[in-house]
């Protein structure tokens, strides 16, 4: 093999394994990078067409859900809720709840973000005479990557239920805050606490309430 053949394959080398360390620096982060670019209790959504499940447990019910990314910046889900606290209070009383909560990632600025949510859905509570009600609740999350697997966020909620079952109609609304945290074990698994406080208002009979979530999250991207 002559002087050129032999510098050919020198080139030839080099550059196919040039190529291969690129490919497998690509595919280390390609593997890596989307465990941590999501978030279910942050400001962070699931990324477009990764489906991720989910289960609360805590006060003031257990639920289960499936998030779906949408897009870069939105997601959608479906919750199914077992309640035990009537509206967040330590009001006890079974029923359950099917809402449908769409999320959407509004601003980053280095490790802050910013997500609007809002879940509507139906609530039944099993009391003397059923209720039966539509809830919309809505909200923000200012979250913060504090590491590529740990995010803090702070939460302004506004639970909202209208309830046309038993008569006399009754609108419930509740401004909760809070603080989460969010820890991705690995690629598939990631655990947190979501806690909210504050009053929760009854047109009927016209009282209020002190009003809490608190729930451990367990999720899994399938």
């Amino acid at each position: 093999m002559g002087r050129n053949g032999s510098v050919a394959m020198v080139l030839s080398l080099a550059f196919l394994a040039t190529a291969a360390h690129a490919q497998s620096r690509r595919s280390s982060l390609t593997s890596s990078s989307p465990a941590r670019n999501y978030s279910l209790l942050g400001s962070d959504t699931v990324p477009t067409g990764v489906d991720v499940a989910s289960a609360e447990v805590g006060w003031p019910g257990i639920g289960f859900g499936i998030t779906h990314g949408t897009s870069a910046t939105s997601d959608i889900g479906a919750r199914f809720d077992l309640l035990y606290g009537i509206e967040n209070t330590t009001n006890s009383q079974f029923g359950n709840g099917l809402r449908v909560p769409f999320r959407i990632h509004m601003m980053q600025r280095d490790r802050l973000g910013l997500l609007f949510h809002i879940d509507p859905g139906i609530k039944f509570y099993a009391t003397d005479s059923a209720s039966f009600g539509f809830q919309f609740p809505i909200g923000i999350t200012l979250g913060y990557r504090a590491a590529p697997e740990f995010n803090v966020a702070f939460g302004v909620e506004l639970p909202m239920s209208l309830f046309v079952t038993p008569s006399p109609v009754d609108f419930v609304l509740g401004p909760l805050f809070g603080p989460a945290f969010e820890y991705h074990v690995d690629r598939e698994l990631t655990i947190g606490l979501n806690t909210r406080f504050g009053p929760v208002f009854f047109t009927q009979p016209g009282v209020s309430q002190f009003g809490f979530i608190m729930q451990l999250l367990l999720a899994y991207r399938l």
